[in-house]
């Protein structure tokens, strides 16, 4: 009873509200797994699909990307993916994944919110090409960003800031009307708030669970489970719900849009 609840509340949030976008990703060792997400969220009524990285175990052999484009495919909305780690050969995963400029970073436009998709894998820190397309597409939009990367900005995972861009990405987001930012890379969902501005890591995908490691000051909440988490545009924010891969909500909270 509780399950057909949740549901017909869910359905009545997609009627009455705008964009829902799925939002989940690294399925690179487990397919079962990734398969059983699929089956779980392949009837919602979502507009987009973006997957946060790790899409396959080593992203070197288009029979991968084969095979996890097989269990995808039930999927009713556009997949937009991010390049994580483990999808080693770039100019593959471009093949499979092509941008309109043929690159491994992008931005899209659903229901007034703009998605900044970054390539943390290639060069980001202040100076480098992506770095400044970065600040220009920041720069040229007065929509509501949403920002996505593999690699956490921050996270209370076994991997934390490996790449050190807690140092110089949130200063720069700061500056502009950035209503979250999302990642991968950590098998397991965070949600951390720095000075106002929220931030999810969301890695449940199918890749083995990792535990918590240092604690983040900036975490509200963690839990090592497999997931997937909702995107809902509303009028004047977007919730956010993580659930787990029964279909039970974990999580739930509402993001002020700037």
């Amino acid at each position: 009873m509780r399950r057909i609840l949740l549901c017909l509340a869910l359905l009545i949030i997609c009627i009455y509200a705008g964009a829902t976008v799925l939002i989940y990703g690294d399925t690179r060792n487990h397919p079962e797994v990734h398969r059983e997400l699929i089956a779980r969220v392949q009837e919602l009524r979502v507009n987009a699909v973006f997957h946060t990285g790790d899409l396959n175990q080593k992203g070197k052999s288009q029979s991968e990307y084969d095979s996890f484009k097989e269990i995808i495919s039930p999927l009713p909305a556009p997949f937009y993916a991010i390049r994580g780690n483990h999808e080693k050969d770039l100019a593959l995963f471009i093949k499979n994944f092509p941008s309109v400029d043929g690159l491994s970073f992008y931005s899209v436009i659903y229901d007034s919110l703009k998605f900044i998709i970054l390539d943390s894998n290639l060069p980001l820190l202040p100076g480098s090409a992506q770095y400044r397309w970065l600040v220009n597409e920041l720069e040229s939009s007065k929509l509501p960003l949403i920002l996505m990367l593999h690699h956490p900005v921050f996270s209370s995972g076994y991997h934390g800031d490996e790449l050190g861009l807690q140092y110089y990405l949130p200063q720069l987001f700061k500056k502009y009307p950035v209503a979250a930012v999302i990642s991968g890379h950590e098998h397991s969902f965070e949600h951390l708030i720095w000075e106002g501005l929220d931030f999810f890591v969301s890695g449940g995908g199918g890749a083995p669970l990792r535990e918590q490691g240092s604690p983040d000051p900036r975490s509200v909440f963690f839990n090592m489970i497999h997931h997937y988490n909702l995107l809902i545009r509303q009028p004047q924010a977007l919730l956010w719900q993580c659930f787990d891969l029964k279909g039970d909500l974990l999580y739930e909270t509402t993001i002020s849009l700037p």
